[in-house]
């Protein structure tokens, strides 16, 4: 590792997302490389809680939504990076980019969700761009944008203790993420219908928070499709293992999104049997064997038959997905290929290059 540096992190969203949790996983693994980290974040985000909760410095930004308060952010964002006596800028969205293109530091921008990226000023002002999935570096190279500037580096995630697959009937089948339509509840309900129709023996299990979905949807969802007796709303849960574990295979059942998916790797690392559609980044987690097109509730329906038919194939895919993650998706690669990017960027600026 070179010098230690100062590095300011902005992210002017309010939730959490995957694009939030990336940049939690890259402050933590930048501070354990010996580096400082700040935050540029709204006040009362999910960004400023991971702040205060973790120990990291935070200074009050703006969010994005509000476009009227445009140069406030831009003036915070100048105070933040003095007091910190930044090295390099880290921009998380859009808009923080387009601000700290204006303080002359080295600057990186992460791209960690789907919206389509665009040439113009501020990109050429980034000095590399960091995509959190293959499926972003592709949106790069479909835009015709400069690859020589841009660094794929996944997520690393740290293996949770290993509990085998119970494999006992009826068979337990989990979707877990927020409620909201993106992520394909509906078509796992009813996949879910299809299969317990054909007399199929398992229990369908949905966790996470309400957000632009209810529950209450869902249930009436399941109601009608008269298998309400065979699905477990467990509503919110804390951290993703617990629900996982008690689970002999996961499903993401996403329409569309997925630029990042935590959930699959979680899946993986918890030892689990994975079917997923083919949205987004979901193709770099999931087997070919066991992707399914977006919104097709009989394809979902036929592959976890193929599994929930052949219960050793649950438990040696789900070997085989743990191996992965602890081969591809190490915190150790994570957090190697973060600092070399910050590093060399510092370097750049110390050597007279443009940042």
């Amino acid at each position: 590792m070179g010098q230690p540096l100062k590095i300011l992190s902005a992210i002017d969203i309010p939730w959490n997302s995957g694009l939030a949790a990336y940049a939690f996983d890259q402050a933590r693994a930048l501070r354990a490389a010996g580096h400082t980290v700040a935050f540029a974040c709204p006040e009362g985000s999910a960004a400023m809680a991971f702040a205060g909760k973790e120990g990291f410095k935070a200074y009050p930004l703006p969010d994005r939504k509000q476009h009227l308060r445009l140069p406030l952010a831009a003036w915070r964002l100048r105070a933040a990076a003095k007091a910190e006596h930044a090295d390099v800028i880290c921009a998380h969205t859009g808009r923080t980019q387009t601000l700290a293109c204006l303080l002359g530091l080295p600057l990186i921008r992460v791209k960690a969700d789907a919206r389509p990226p665009s040439a113009g000023f501020t990109f050429s002002r980034v000095h590399k761009t960091i995509s959190a999935s293959g499926y972003i570096a592709g949106l790069y190279a479909a835009a015709g944008l400069d690859s020589s500037r841009l660094s794929t580096i996944r997520q690393g995630i740290a293996l949770p203790g290993y509990r085998p697959p119970a494999a006992a009937a009826p068979l337990k089948v989990g979707l877990l993420g927020r409620l909201d339509p993106v992520k394909g509840h509906a078509v796992f309900l009813r996949a879910a219908a299809e299969l317990l129709s054909a007399g199929v023996k398992a229990e369908f299990h949905i966790a996470g928070y309400e957000a632009n979905l209810k529950y209450s949807t869902l249930q009436k969802l399941a109601d009608g499709l008269r298998i309400r007796g065979s699905v477990v709303f467990q509503g919110r849960v804390e951290g993703p293992f617990e629900f996982m574990s008690a689970c002999d295979i996961g499903v993401i059942a996403s329409l569309g999104s997925e630029a990042v998916s935590r959930a699959a790797l979680e899946w993986l690392a918890a030892g689990r049997a994975l079917v997923s559609t083919s949205a987004g980044s979901l193709p770099e987690f999931a087997g070919a064997q066991w992707r399914v097109p977006p919104g097709d509730h009989g394809a979902l329906a036929t592959a976890l038959s193929a599994l929930l038919s052949a219960p050793e194939k649950i438990k040696a895919l789900g070997e085989e997905n743990r191996a992965r993650a602890a081969r591809d998706f190490s915190p150790e690669a994570f957090a190697a290929a973060t600092c070399s990017v910050f590093e060399e960027a510092a370097s750049s600026r110390r050597g007279g290059r443009p940042g």
